[in-house]
């Protein structure tokens, strides 16, 4: 989290209140090695009338391990370094975000936004950045910039929205936009710093 907490503070013109909060959010994940958090997981068809809403877990280790987990593991997200995988009522799906501009733009948001792990990768650099400051939320709309004009037509999710609680240093939720008006979001709570994790997890 600490990285996109600096590249907020990059490209957003700052007030001096701002910038001290954002100060304090990064001196809370100086040292973290392993992040937890209550995720609640939206997917929103708008041919379906009702949205359907999971309850899960979110894990994330230092360097790169992260883990987001529904319904008992038969639904999950999860990133190991490069490599992606989206496991979808028991069946994955794998693929990995090298050369892959898409994957990398999500893998790095994930790795910036959880413990600070700085990605080798300039955010900027692989997609167009929008930034919205509401109250003490700031909102990130992140849209891959994708060269094939065959990989775009191909591509799983058209942009994602980062929303971070400025004044809490959290991370607020990540919605990863599909084509047309669909959408799946993650919405994130009750944060432990360095709580023992399972590598488990992961696989």
């Amino acid at each position: 989290m600490i990285t996109l907490l600096v590249l907020v503070v990059g490209i957003c013109s700052l007030h001096a209140q701002d910038a001290e909060m954002m100060q304090k959010a990064m001196e809370r994940f100086k040292n973290m090695t392993t992040l937890t958090a209550d995720v609640t997981q939206t997917k929103h068809n708008s041919m379906v009338a009702k949205d359907i809403v999971s309850k899960g877990n979110f894990y994330f280790k230092k360097p790169n391990k992260m883990s987001m987990t529904f319904n008992g593991g038969k639904d999950m997200m999860l990133m190991d370094g490069e490599t992606f995988t989206i496991v979808k009522d028991g069946v994955r799906n794998t693929a990995k975000g090298g050369g892959n501009e898409q994957l990398q733009a999500l893998t790095t948001i994930i790795k910036n936004f959880s413990a600070g792990q700085e990605s080798d990768i300039d955010l900027s650099e692989i997609a167009d950045i929008d930034m919205e400051k509401k109250g003490n939320l700031m909102v990130m709309t992140v849209t891959p910039i994708i060269s094939d004009p065959k990989a775009k037509r191909r591509q799983m999710f058209t942009s994602f929205v980062v929303t971070i609680d400025q004044k809490a240093g959290e991370l607020r939720s990540l919605r990863m936009n599909e084509k047309g008006k669909n959408y799946t979001q993650y919405d994130f709570s009750n944060f432990n710093l360095n709580a023992p994790v399972n590598d488990s997890v992961f696989k």
